[in-house]
């Protein structure tokens, strides 16, 4: 939470472009209060030939998958200032390729995502500040065995 699933067909985009792309998105949700090592971007390359678009495989197309787990947009202002804030990520990198880019956020229910078995302490502040402060999942007490 979150993971960020681009599909892209061969060479769209470079080594250098996915490291931006991934620490810039990486740098969004640590500004929204997220640890970093919790935030997971997947490349994924798909042959000419395995992935299409309006029925065809397209060159320099790029769709990507947000999920979210633990939190939902609270309100429309949240949700549409951070469609703005992926934007900014993407269009820098995207737009002067000529790339066509396309993305969903589906947000999953808290309920159902764990860290090394753990329920993250979302709503702890104290326990959450450890994991955001060692920036990894900081084990305690009864809910290891939930």
């Amino acid at each position: 939470m979150p993971r960020w699933t681009f599909e892209v067909t061969p060479d769209t985009l470079s080594k250098a472009e996915k490291d931006t792309l991934a620490q810039a998105i990486t740098d969004n949700y640590v500004k929204l209060g997220i640890p970093a090592f919790l935030v997971n971007v997947f490349f994924h390359e798909n042959r000419i030939g395995n992935f299409y678009s309006g029925g065809k495989t397209p060159p320099n197309t790029v769709f990507f998958v947000l999920d979210h787990a633990a939190r939902s947009f609270p309100n429309e202002e949240a949700r549409l200032a951070f469609i703005d804030s992926v934007n900014k990520i993407v269009e820098p990198v995207l737009a002067p390729k000529g790339v066509k880019w396309e993305y969903n956020i589906y947000e999953h229910p808290a309920d159902n995502w764990r860290v090394n078995g753990m329920i993250p302490p979302v709503q702890q502040k104290e326990l959450w500040d450890q994991w955001m402060d060692q920036n990894e999942a900081v084990k305690y007490g009864e809910y290891l065995a939930k």
